[in-house]
């Protein structure tokens, strides 16, 4: 996270929680210190977990954080940062007697070992098994048969940064009589780094267990200088190491295998799985701070190669626990990693702060990538890409997390997430962080090399939150299940684990919590929901790594697929049952139950009963290697990727305008719509020729088609002559009435003042021969205005060709309505505006984003829809050369949206033409419906000339506005005087902000729909609302193309968008790679993964078009800043 009271003192971005910003108050006065919706229960309505009284399991562990010796010994949140970290939980049968016990990491204390009895009740046996620990402070905690005896072991991880500890991490060898001897330094594993967490996994398939070792950096937050990006220098203290197993010693062989050990790596979380399901374990580190995340690929020769920007565009910006495993049961593994950001207004409005644009940038540009606060849901695609869903999922925003898991709690077949969340002292309260900002108070508390932390650590709030749970609903949305299912107990956690504890078949919980005691969950759904089944299965591996780590445990059902990985050790600091666990919903059967064991072997059964627990031995399957599934796949089925700069060598470079600087309250550019593209025969060989819109500052291109199907760049000097201009969209057409086509290009964008004659349209007149020549008439309407689209069409049928020009928006004035204008041909390309005749609703009608011509009520001539942005979609009808909207064409149903495109097809075969519209999408922090409007009001509120864009999203019934205090009072000043402390400002809605006079003097705008949508034409010209598959909500969309695609008769759709200049509050847009949606004559798609159909888009994409190119159908794909991809179709 950014910390504004300390953004202002370096010129790094410092992508840090707000420990940083808390510490930065005392080191710039004192260096000294810098150091350092089914019924989520069950049918009776109970809450499908209850939390397990002391008094039942004997089990009352507290990770107690000594308050006196905090203040005695100067070891605390402000001497070292990870002071609230908490401890971690490990799940494991210690006496192979059936039943999984439970291990609890103490910071300052013993750790704890309790036995499991049964009936949930647990005996502390620590002492008498001498695993209490020689550390002082104990971190995260792994169980594995590192010595490969049968017997798990436990290790455990030691940091902080206490006077007379040298940290050594312990390794407590199973002795097989309920004792352990700590044997770290014997194996060589006692590493001295500030250590987090180890995971023992086979990472060379050699049969034994090797070891990830994730340590945090030994530097404070604040030495570091952020443009001297230290990522390749290793820590000479710690960082992270991968440890080979030699003959049961650990040799550190992280150089050689690839691995980071950064002295500016804050590892808070490791992770392991087959990504790229090769059948070779992978790694992911969750980095705290400034450094981004790692993925570690697996190279099956003893090597990684470290992947993380290749395939995920952008991750958490402070990364804690992190996960890997399947949640929509394609066979590949997801990852969700948690940060910090808060779900309710409240406590975003007190406890939040983001980088600031610039902040960002600087951050991208010095190598740490594109970080963003909230957690992160990565969608495995399947082909080496990843797609962030986590807005879309509904789980990017659960407050000060931890532990992360998936899982699988209520057998229903679907895996569910759960977070461990908390912060005892809570440093991200920014009146808190604003109080001790003040020089006056900061010289009150520091008095020479002396420091009050006293006063420091009391005035920090301390208040409880409840953990989070989120039930799978599928097609990757979950639901807030905390309440439902009985996780509400406020509290402070941080480790967490799961298991069966009492073998019913359903996973319990147990959670490690600061300075109160842990808890243990009894999942009830073995009671509740009886007709969810499962099957358990208990894997023996061979003598190296017995528990077989790493094998691939999938049930198969009538072409349905659940799948797990044996990875026990995984969440935050925790180990989790290493029994896998699998939740078949209703299935008392199943196919196929396949295990695919570390070594490539598999055992496969068949025809197996659920709810039972199975045993399985590596030494039993055959000799032969098996897969139940593939490799990261892209296969070419329907599109073919082409060099596209052999083709049509045109790259799209945007220029540096940040219109953050002038709409400081905006979060979208809009500067970066471009560039559009359009076709036609411009020198008249019938060949498709094409145009591309240039940014401002460059030229736009004119590309005529040659014989051997490449393009050459014509007119030059003539279009460099307007580089000035922003160009957004263009068309082709016969303007002149000369037989010819000639060229229009709709010049707008945010650039400008409308004073600018950079805003006016250009029309370029052909010679027949493909020379142009510009047109002296100011387009669209006689005035510098900004365009955002321009069609044509003969909607007059006096056989010349008229047009349409959409306004996007009121140049500096953001929101204000603007017009759409019917422009008439009178001869030789000269256009006269007719809107107030043809068409007078076309006044001040909204921010046009594009318009398309249709017969929408089948009367044989062209109709209008407009979309735009805050806008609802319209229709117009077509009556003999004048337009009038359409009263109701959707039913009632409210289309205010953030429109950007539209396209129009007959998608169901009933001869009636319907349209699909693309929208911002569904993943994102903007959501909106009929009851609940994302609402703005633009008005000059402070009366100082410019305006000012107030945007309201609802929490809970209440609308608030979305700025934060401190960026809403830069840009009202007068703000700070009414709300001096975010406390006053934390509930305050428009209504409380400003006076009644000014709402009613301001413009409303609302957007009560977000989904890219399809609409089916009833034949009256009237609209039924269609469903489009989900994967089309993962970005906004901002291009369409439509056609048959796949050689079946049926109208299929190619889409693209993502924005990537968004503020790093609602963070970018980037998980779409484009789509095929197969269409199949009735009105319904399917969407093909790229994986499979080659249509794979990366960027921003703004533009699609199909063209003719030396008998071949190509598709360009027109991107932002970026060069133009061409597709060949495989099956023309």
């Amino acid at each position: 996270m950014q910390y504004r009271e300390s953004d202002r003192k370096r010129e790094h971005p410092a992508r840090c929680r707000a420990l940083t910003g808390a510490m930065v108050l005392i080191t710039v006065f004192m260096l000294a210190f810098s150091c350092g919706k089914v019924n989520n229960s069950g049918s009776s309505g109970k809450p499908l977990f209850t939390l397990m009284p002391e008094s039942v399991t004997n089990a009352g562990f507290v990770n107690h954080l000594d308050y006196d010796i905090q203040l005695r010994s100067n070891f605390n949140i402000y001497t070292y940062r990870n002071f609230y970290n908490g401890g971690g939980v490990a799940l494991g049968d210690v006496n192979n007697d059936g039943l999984i016990d439970v291990f609890m990491c103490s910071n300052m204390s013993s750790n704890v070992l309790y036995l499991n009895r049964g009936g949930f009740r647990f005996d502390d046996i620590s002492g008498s098994a001498g695993i209490e620990g020689k550390g002082r402070w104990s971190t995260g905690v792994s169980m594995a048969d590192v010595n490969g005896d049968g017997l798990l072991d436990i290790y455990i991880c030691n940091s902080g940064n206490i006077e007379g500890d040298d940290r050594r991490n312990e390794l407590y060898i199973n002795n097989g009589d309920m004792t352990f001897t700590e044997r770290a330094g014997d194996y060589g594993l006692d590493d001295g780094g500030y250590s987090t967490h180890a995971v023992f996994f086979d990472y060379d398939r050699d049969g034994d267990l090797d070891m990830y070792l994730l340590n945090n950096s030994s530097r404070a937050i604040g030495s570091f200088n952020h443009k001297e990006n230290l990522r390749h220098t290793r820590d000479s203290i710690g960082g992270d190491k991968l440890f080979r197993n030699d003959d049961g010693r650990f040799r550190d062989y992280s150089i050689e295998a690839g691995i980071m050990g950064s002295v500016i790596g804050f590892g808070l979380g490791v992770t392991v799985g087959d990504i790229d399901q090769d059948g070779w374990m992978d790694i992911y580190v969750s980095n705290d701070f400034f450094e981004r995340d790692y993925i570690y690929l697996n190279n099956q020769n003893g090597t990684f190669r470290e992947t993380l920007t290749d395939m995920m565009p952008s991750i958490s910006a402070a990364s804690m626990g992190a996960d890997m495993a399947d949640i929509n049961n394609d066979h590949y593994p997801e990852i969700f990693a948690t940060d910090m950001v808060p779900e309710h207004n409240e406590r975003v409005k007190t406890k939040t702060t983001f980088d600031s644009w610039d902040s960002y940038l600087s951050g991208v540009r010095n190598g740490y990538y594109h970080q963003f606060t909230r957690n992160m849901l990565q969608l495995n695609n399947g082909d080496g890409t990843f797609s962030e869903i986590g807005r879309l999922a509904g789980v990017n925003a659960t407050d000060w997390s931890w532990g992360a898991l998936i899982m699988d709690l209520n057998n229903d077949g679907l895996k569910d997430i759960f977070v461990a969340n908390g912060i005892y002292k809570d440093l991200t309260d920014q009146d808190y962080l604003r109080y001790f900002s003040n020089r006056d108070m900061i010289m009150s508390i520091v008095s020479g090399n002396n420091v009050d932390y006293k006063t420091l650590i009391d005035a920090i709030p301390s208040v409880k939150i409840p953990s989070y749970a989120f039930r799978n609903l599928g097609d990757y949305r979950f639901e807030n299940a905390t309440g439902s299912w009985g996780f509400d107990e406020p509290s402070f956690s941080n480790g967490s684990a799961y298991g069966d504890l009492d073998n019913d078949g359903d996973l319990d919980l147990v959670i490690n919590n600061v300075n109160m005691p842990m808890f243990i969950y009894r999942n009830e759904t073995d009671k509740l929901l009886p007709d969810n089944h499962y099957l358990k299965v208990i894997l023996t591996g061979e003598k190296g790594n017995t528990s077989a780590i790493g094998a691939k445990v999938t049930v198969r059902d009538k072409g349905k697929t659940i799948y797990l990985e044996q990875m026990p050790m995984r969440g935050y600091l925790s180990t989790s049952d290493p029994r896998p666990n699998l939740g078949l919903g209703p299935l008392t059967r199943v196919d196929s139950l396949i295990i695919e064991w570390p070594d490539g072997r598999a055992t496969v059964m068949t025809n197996v009963e659920a709810d039972q627990i199975i045993s399985l031995s590596q030494k039993d399957a055959p000799l032969a290697e098996f897969s139940a599934s593939g490799s990261l796949s892209f296969v070419q089925n329907f599109f073919m990727e082409l060099p596209g700069e052999k083709i049509l060598d045109f790259t799209h470079r945007e220029s540096d305008f940040n219109d953050f600087e002038r709409d400081k309250l905006l979060y979208h550019m809009i500067s970066t719509e471009g560039p559009g593209m359009c076709k036609g025969d411009i020198n008249g060989d019938g060949l498709d020729d094409v145009y591309i819109c240039g940014a401002k500052g460059q030229p736009g291109s004119l590309f005529v088609q040659n014989s051997a199907g490449t393009f050459t760049s014509t007119n030059l000097k003539l279009l460099e002559a307007d580089m000035l201009s922003e160009d957004v969209d263009c068309e082709m057409f016969d303007a002149d009435g000369d037989g010819d086509i000639d060229l229009y290009v709709a010049s707008g964008g945010n650039e400008f003042p409308e004073s600018s004659t950079a805003l006016i349209d250009r029309l370029y007149f052909n010679d027949g021969l493909g020379n142009l020549t510009r047109s002296t008439q100011v387009l669209p309407a006689g005035m510098y205005e900004s365009t955002s689209c321009v069609r044509a069409e003969d909607f007059d049928n006096d056989g010349a060709m008229e047009l349409f020009a959409g306004l996007r928006l009121e140049p500096f004035y953001y929101g204000v309505p603007v017009n759409g204008y019917l422009l008439d041909n009178v001869g030789k390309g000269s256009f006269s505006n007719i809107s107030s005749v043809a068409a007078p609703q076309l006044g001040s009608i909204g921010m046009i984003r594009d318009m398309e011509w249709f017969d929408a009520d089948g009367d044989g001539d062209k109709d209008m829809i407009i979309a735009g942005d805050w806008m609802p979609l319209k229709i117009f009808i077509n009556n003999n050369g004048v337009f009038t909207e359409m009263d109701d064409p959707f039913s009632g149903l409210l289309t205010e949206g953030w429109w950007n495109c539209i396209e129009t097809c007959d998608f169901d075969s009933d001869g009636d033409i319907d349209f699909v519209a693309g929208n911002h999408g569904l993943n994102s922090r903007f959501r909106a419906s009929p009851e609940k409007p994302v609402t703005m009001y633009v008005n000059d509120f402070d009366l100082n000339g410019t305006a000012e864009q107030i945007i309201c999203v609802y929490d809970g019934d209440v609308s608030y506005p979305l700025a934060l205090k401190h960026d809403l009072t830069s840009q009202i000043p007068g703000l700070e005087f009414k709300y001096p402390e975010y406390e006053l400002y934390k509930d305050q809605t428009a209504a409380d902000i400003f006076t009644p006079e000014q709402l009613a003097k301001s413009i409303r705008l609302d957007a009560f729909m977000m989904e890219t949508s399809l609409f089916l034409n009833d034949g009256t010209g009237h609209f039924v609302h269609g469903k489009l598959p989900p994967e089309i909500q993962f970005s906004p969309v901002y291009a369409i193309e439509a056609g048959d695609f796949n050689g079946d008769g049926h109208a299929d759709l190619l889409m693209g968008g993502n924005l990537h200049n968004a503020k790093p509050e609602t963070g970018r847009y980037d998980a779409s790679y484009g789509s095929f949606l197969r269409g199949d004559g009735t009105g319904s798609f399917t969407n093909v993964p790229a994986r499979e159909s080659g249509f794979r888009l990366t960027g921003e994409i703004r533009d699609i078009m199909e063209i003719s190119v030396a008998s071949r159908r190509l598709i360009l794909v027109a991107r932002n800043n970026a060069p133009v991809q061409v597709f060949s179709l495989v099956r023309p």
